[in-house]
């Protein structure tokens, strides 16, 4: 059995050549410097360099699709850190002669040739569709954007390819950022080297953490209308308020929230939607791990938000409370709750909930804590007043505020 010491780190860098005709090819210019870099630091690492960088073998995007296939089918691939530069575009065939490094050469004397070009695949794509157990690193470069822009880029990136990383870069501003999947930023700025080691830092804490599988059973979503109307005043409040921000490209909301509905299940958010559709969209009914499998079953139409791992760590040890909220909006100023670093996991882990576990503090019978780049976790009783719930939400969040 492959072990999470056992399994591989694998770079794969340089850029990658679609050819037209013998002597003409479409580039991505790249010459593996930041994938060589990153082998030389991380230890036991395997590096795959295209001819454009110095390797031997990998020329092209068909190429490296192959590389990434066997990588896939390998169950000791742990991570890949996807820095090749994939070339963005193929050509149709001119004059009806198929696209090749050997097909004949075009001759100027022929004079114009137009091509037309069509989007490739995006190969990285493929990797955590087909095993979302791997942890992806991935690379987006922009050309003088914003910071807000270049954030906006590559967590959008993010999002359309599941990367458990993506470092952004721009070739004009030189500035560099890291983005993870709580939607938040760090090492920010323009020395490229500082901001690798930050790379390489996350990498080491986050890629051996851990995750409930969840089964989705297709259904019916749960109504929020059979939740108490506390849980649902509070929620309605968030909705109305700017709790949910969608400004991630994909059209769905960060945070999550539940409601318990006995001490085996609770009624979740869900996962890839827009929670400020939640009372048309509905909810879905989550099964807590079966300890012989540690898989989630779920029932509705879409999977339970990625907190529900954390969700379900809070009933077990609180289960007096039956409520939970997560939003992603930055503390007041003047705010008690307490807070707690998130840098070290992604969430949706094991080690997030206890974490999360970690840093619960109560008053006045409500639960909070905050984690940092992350959002607050709020715990209440479907009993209380919800405008006890809601005032305490107002004295201590910025409300239409999205944490970056």
């Amino acid at each position: 059995m492959t072990t999470l010491d056992s399994k591989r780190i694998v770079i794969i860098g340089g850029g990658t050549f679609n050819h037209i005709r013998n002597h003409l090819s479409l580039a991505a210019p790249a010459f593996g410097d930041t994938a060589k870099y990153l082998h030389k630091k991380l230890n036991n690492s395997i590096l795959y360099l295209t001819k454009m960088a110095g390797g031997k073998i990998l020329s092209t995007n068909e190429d490296v699709s192959k590389l990434v296939d066997n990588l896939i089918q390998s169950p000791n691939t742990g991570t890949i850190i996807m820095s090749a530069a994939i070339c963005d575009f193929e050509a149709e065939w001119s004059r009806s002669v198929p696209n090749g490094s050997h097909a004949e050469r075009l001759k100027t004397k022929d004079g114009d040739v137009h091509l037309n070009l069509y989007p490739s695949e995006k190969i990285i794509k493929r990797i955590r569709l087909q095993r979302p157990d791997i942890f992806l690193v991935g690379f987006k470069t922009t050309t003088n954007q914003t910071r807000l822009e270049q954030y906006y880029t590559a967590l959008k990136f993010m999002k359309n390819t599941k990367c458990n990383l993506v470092f952004a870069n721009d070739v004009v501003t030189r500035l560099n950022m890291i983005i993870v999947p709580e939607e938040a930023k760090y090492h920010v700025g323009t020395n490229r080297q500082q901001a690798l080691n930050g790379l390489l830092d996350l990498i080491h804490v986050r890629q051996n953490l851990t995750y409930n599988k969840t089964n989705l059973i297709q259904t019916d979503n749960v109504n929020m209308t059979v939740t108490p109307k506390t849980f649902q005043n509070v929620i309605e409040f968030l909705v109305y308020n700017g709790g949910f921000i969608e400004d991630n490209g994909n059209g769905f909301t960060p945070g999550h929230f539940c409601y318990k509905w006995s001490d085996d299940s609770f009624l979740s958010s869900q996962r890839k939607t827009n929670h400020n559709n939640v009372f048309k969209q509905g909810l879905t009914w989550t099964i807590k791990p079966i300890r012989s499998t540690s898989k989630i079953i779920a029932l509705g139409t879409h999977k339970p938000s990625v907190g529900a791992t954390s969700q379900r760590l809070l009933f077990e040890q609180y289960p007096k409370y039956d409520c939970i909220v997560h939003t992603h909006n930055p503390l007041k100023l003047t705010s008690t709750i307490n807070r707690i670093s998130q840098y070290n996991f992604q969430c949706g882990s094991i080690e997030c909930g206890k974490n999360t576990l970690s840093g619960m503090h109560f008053n006045n019978n409500i639960g909070a804590v905050y984690l940092e780049k992350h959002g607050v976790n709020i715990m209440f009783k479907s009993t209380d007043d919800p405008n006890k719930i809601i005032d305490f939400i107002k004295n201590n969040l910025q409300l239409g505020i999205k944490i970056q």
